[in-house]
């Protein structure tokens, strides 16, 4: 938001610190008073240099690289991955800093039943990743709608079957019951 100001790297920083809260006021106040009386005005790349390296420790920071990296579609549904894949891509800008790397990325952590329709949509020259996703979900929509016609069609089939000679579902002879109780 800073950034479409037009606010130059040390206005960025003063415009942050009247943003922050509770602790991160107290860290804030603790860094000036670390830099020194002598030191330059602090950058905003100083600044969110130290902020993250604070807030947001090195070991974090590889540990979710670590989850993009190993992340797969598996068990969740195509929008949960997507959200899980995007929330994650910003963690490891390196592996995914072309829009077709993202993609590619993307497609490759689907399910192996996705991943033909996928890789062949993901040649289109202006696929990006919204659209992939979109492309995916489709996918994901078409099977499910397809599962629950075929449930609809088994339960119509069971019921529509006809009665056996005895007249229960299941064909075979009933049980013969007695109008008296025994003795």
């Amino acid at each position: 938001i800073f950034r479409v100001m037009h606010a130059s790297a040390t206005e960025l920083v003063e415009l942050a610190t009247f943003r922050l809260r509770n602790v991160a006021v107290f860290w804030y106040e603790s860094w000036e008073r670390s830099r020194g009386k002598d030191a330059f005005l602090p950058t905003w790349d100083s600044f969110a240099k130290a902020f993250i390296d604070h807030y947001f420790p090195r070991e974090i920071r590889d540990g979710r690289v670590d989850q993009f990296l190993n992340l797969r579609h598996g068990n969740m549904i195509v929008r949960e991955y997507g959200l899980r894949f995007d929330s994650l891509a910003r963690h490891a800008p390196s592996f995914v800093d072309m829009m077709h790397d993202r993609v590619r990325r993307f497609v490759g952590g689907l399910n192996l039943d996705y991943i033909d329709a996928c890789s062949t949509a993901a040649l289109n020259d202006n696929m990006d990743i919204s659209h992939i996703q979109a492309f995916a979900q489709g996918i994901e929509d078409c099977q499910h709608l397809q599962y629950m016609t075929e449930r609809v069609d088994r339960e119509r089939q069971k019921r529509d079957t006809p009665a056996g000679p005895h007249g229960d579902i299941q064909g075979g002879p009933r049980p013969r019951y007695s109008s008296r109780p025994p003795r």
